[in-house]
């Protein structure tokens, strides 16, 4: 009997012991909403009871709190609250430079800082994009050079003020003039611009539109040739023929506005003659008519007169 009383002691002494020290168990923290990561036991996935773990910030990450604990205990089979909680690092507002500054997402970790040259400027080299990093601003400061134009365009009938030079900075002017007797079109100042082209485009040196040649067409209005800047001509077409496109045409920079009308020939006019077939409506046969002979001439008989003879006082015989 007190064997039995004490065999069964053992066992459920052993049994609470093996059975306890499971529930007791925890398993590897993870706390990722505060931004950190553990800083020992990385390897261990289940931790006894009473097991203490430390944890850290991620990179580019410092603490809200410095003074807050930054450990948690294993306590039954769950971890005790952890106070440490960590936010992104601050790289500081970065200056402006040598004709230029920065575009700038933040200045935490992770942001960037696009360097933008002032305009008359443009970045010496490759553009480089600068990023917050854990140790601050990586990168350096670029370099803005003046913008600089090449030779400005030659234009047709016409040239330069001045001998042109190699190249020119963010501002300068160029000037243009036209042969004797051409008129210019367009700006005839030019300046270099802040993306190394001259603008506004360079101007033309007109001579005037050349006469349209139409056929079967006649000028109606407007002046004779020569045609300068800003003459007209009105068309109208012949006899046969009608006007396809705009019969006023006007001389402009770039030549007749509209495009010169044509004359196209009139279709001939064709008349048909229709011929309708009635279909026949039997009809009932007429006796033919009687020809009329010729009448023969008419003769006129006088009537001879019968004197009945009286009898011979004589004789009494009718003579």
């Amino acid at each position: 009997m007190g064997c039995k009383v004490l065999c069964t002691s053992v066992a459920l002494l052993a049994y609470l012991m093996f059975f306890g020290h499971v529930r007791a168990e925890c398993t590897q923290p993870s706390f990722a909403s505060r931004n950190v990561v553990l800083s020992n036991h990385l390897s261990t996935q289940n931790f006894t009871n009473g097991s203490t773990v430390t944890f850290e910030c991620v990179i580019g990450h410092k603490p809200v709190d410095p003074k807050a604990s930054r450990s948690v205990t294993c306590e039954g089979n769950q971890w005790t609250s952890l106070e440490l909680s960590c936010t992104r690092k601050s790289c500081g507002s970065l200056a402006d430079f040598s004709h230029g500054r920065y575009d700038m997402t933040g200045n935490l970790f992770g942001d960037t800082a696009k360097p933008v040259c002032d305009k008359g400027y443009m970045l010496a080299g490759k553009e480089t994009t600068r990023t917050c990093r854990d140790q601050g601003w990586d990168g350096r400061d670029p370099l803005c050079e003046s913008v600089k134009c090449s030779a400005p365009p030659a234009i047709e009938n016409g040239q330069l003020v001045d001998e042109p030079l190699e190249s020119y900075n963010y501002l300068e002017a160029v000037f243009y003039r036209c042969n004797k007797g051409l008129n210019l079109i367009g700006a005839s100042t030019l300046h270099c611009s802040e993306d190394g082209t001259f603008k506004p485009d360079p101007p033309k040196c007109f001579d005037g539109c050349p006469t349209p040649i139409i056929p079967n067409a006649k000028r109606i209005g407007g002046k004779s040739p020569p045609y300068k800047l800003g003459n007209f001509i009105e068309y109208q077409c012949g006899d046969g023929y009608r006007l396809e496109g705009d019969g006023y045409i006007v001389c402009k920079a770039n030549g007749w506005s509209p495009e010169p009308p044509q004359c196209i020939v009139l279709p001939t006019t064709t008349t048909t003659t229709t011929t309708t077939t009635t279909p026949a409506t039997p009809t009932t046969p007429k006796p033919p008519k009687r020809t009329a002979l010729p009448t023969p001439p008419t003769t006129t008989t006088t009537p001879v007169t019968s004197t009945t003879p009286k009898p011979s006082e004589r004789t009494g015989i009718v003579l």
